[in-house]
C-alpha cells in the first residue's frame, strides 16, 4: 500500500531529524523543532513509537510492488524496529532524552540512508 510506504519515509526523516538534532540543529534550525516537537509531552513519547511499531508491521505485509509479503519492505521495516526500541529506551531512562551520543548520531544517518533507498528504488527487493 502506498500510503504505508509515504508514512514509513516521514517516520524515518522525523527520527533521523529528533536524533541529529544536537548536532545538526544549530545549521538547521527545523531539527531543533522536531526534537522539540517530540520532547514536549510524555504522551507524545508513547505513541511515536507504537506508531512506528504499526508501520513496520504495515510495510511487511503490505510491501510496495513486487515485493513479496512478510519480507517485502524488510530493511525500512528493520530500521523501524532499531528506532522504536531506541525511542523506548530513552523513554524509560536508560538513555538520556537528548539524543546526543554517537549511537543516535550513527541511528540518525542510518535512518536518513534507509529513507533515501527507499524513496529512490522502493520497488527493489533485496532477498
Amino acid at each position: 500500500m502506498v500510503h504505508i510506504y509515504f508514512l514509513s519515509e516521514i517516520y524515518l526523516i522525523f527520527s533521523a531529524a529528533v536524533l541529529l538534532a544536537d548536532r545538526y540543529g544549530m545549521h538547521l534550525i527545523f531539527l531543533l523543532n522536531a526534537r522539540s516537537f517530540y520532547l514536549t509531552g510524555r504522551k507524545k513519547r508513547i505513541v511515536f513509537p507504537l506508531i512506528g511499531l504499526l508501520l513496520m508491521v504495515g510495510l511487511l505485509f503490505f510491501p510496495i510492488e513486487p515485493g513479496p509479503i512478510i519480507i517485502g519492505d524488510l530493511m525500512p521495516a528493520m530500521m523501524i524496529l532499531v528506532l522504536v526500541f531506541n525511542f523506548f529506551l530513552s523513554l524509560s531512562g536508560g538513555e538520556s532524552e537528548n539524543f546526543s551520543g554517537k549511537k543516535d548520531y550513527i541511528l540518525g544517518i542510518l535512518a536518513l540512508a534507509v529513507a533515501l533507498l527507499h524513496f529512490l528504488f522502493p520497488s527493489i527487493v533485496i532477498i
